[in-house]
């Protein structure tokens, strides 16, 4: 491990049943089941296929993988971390194993349904060490204008986004890799959503923020409630409503700013107190050429289209 090296998560737990298609999709085949292993590149395990890419990228050290300990305790390479709950149980098993192991500082997480390229990482990770410190750093994919040439990738759900300097906004694909210093964090608050998040994946935004302030309104007003009694300012429930909805509306009507989601994200993830000690830290959010990072394996038509079969 160099001293410019990350530990890195690898997500890959197991999706008890196939995801929601939108209509551009309903054509399509989702993929259920533990895609790390039952999916096969060249007679191989995704997830090695994976791990070795990232490898040559050369910036994450060690990898670690989360997911059900009987799928990957025969790994040639990388740490197996055992869990099999949802989205978030895994994140959180994942993140509180490597805190543990390597303390507090900057941590990764990937998913082991892409296939990396090494160039596009190593590029996305150059823009997050010139941009160090940072809270959180979560690349969008900037899209071809015609969905078409995204091939059997076209039905994935895009957001509009104007990047720095620009005139108008472009398409925008999640990346599927995050960096962030896992002091900064608001983690129960961030597991609970990824879990919703992820229920409600290939929906539209607006569904899907109603859907998941609905559902996390309790928990910050518990926190708040929490902060009172510790003589601190209840601002969390105010802070997370605000800043999503807002960010959630701009992204539909398609004229968010960069700066907007970014600022709109460390209110909702970074930890009050944190962002009063470190007030010239910030979340980034850049739109990069990195298409690999976007394309994950969520059908049979991608898995084919990648040269993979599938169980």
């Amino acid at each position: 491990m160099t001293s410019k090296s990350v530990p890195l998560i690898v997500l890959g737990g197991s999706d008890r049943r196939a995801a929601y298609m939108p209509p551009g999709g309903r054509s399509k085949h989702p993929l259920a089941g533990i895609k790390g292993v039952d999916v096969k590149i060249g007679g191989r395990p995704l997830i090695e296929v994976v791990i070795d890419n990232i490898r040559q990228a050369d910036a994450f050290d060690p990898i670690y993988v989360a997911g059900p300990g009987h799928a990957y305790r025969s790994l040639s390479d990388g740490v197996s971390i055992d869990t099999d709950g949802g989205f978030g149980r895994n994140i959180q098993v994942g993140v509180e194993t490597a805190r543990r192991l390597h303390g507090d500082g900057p941590l990764a997480i990937t998913t082991c349904d892409i296939v990396p390229d090494p160039v596009e990482m190593q590029s996305v990770v150059r823009d997050f060490r010139s941009h160090s410190p940072l809270d959180f750093f979560f690349p969008m994919i900037e899209a071809p204008q015609d969905p078409k040439r995204l091939g059997e990738s076209g039905w994935k759900p895009q957001y509009h986004v104007k990047p720095e300097g620009a005139s108008r906004a472009v398409p925008v694909l999640p990346g599927h890799l995050a960096m962030f210093d896992s002091a900064a964090l608001r983690w129960n608050f961030i597991y609970r959503l990824m879990d919703l998040g992820y229920r409600t994946r290939n929906r539209p935004i607006l569904y899907r923020s109603g859907y998941m302030a609905r559902r996390l309104l309790w928990i910050m007003l518990v926190q708040d409630v929490i902060h009172i009694l510790n003589l601190r300012l209840p601002t969390f429930t105010w802070d997370t409503l605000l800043s999503g909805t807002r960010a959630a509306r701009r992204l539909k009507e398609k004229v968010i700013q960069q700066s907007e989601l970014e600022l709109a994200l460390r209110r909702m993830f970074v930890k009050r107190r944190h962002r009063r000690r470190h007030p010239d830290r910030r979340v980034r959010m850049p739109v990069v050429n990195a298409m690999s990072l976007a394309r994950d394996i969520d059908t049979r038509e991608e898995a084919v289209a990648f040269g993979a079969v599938t169980a």
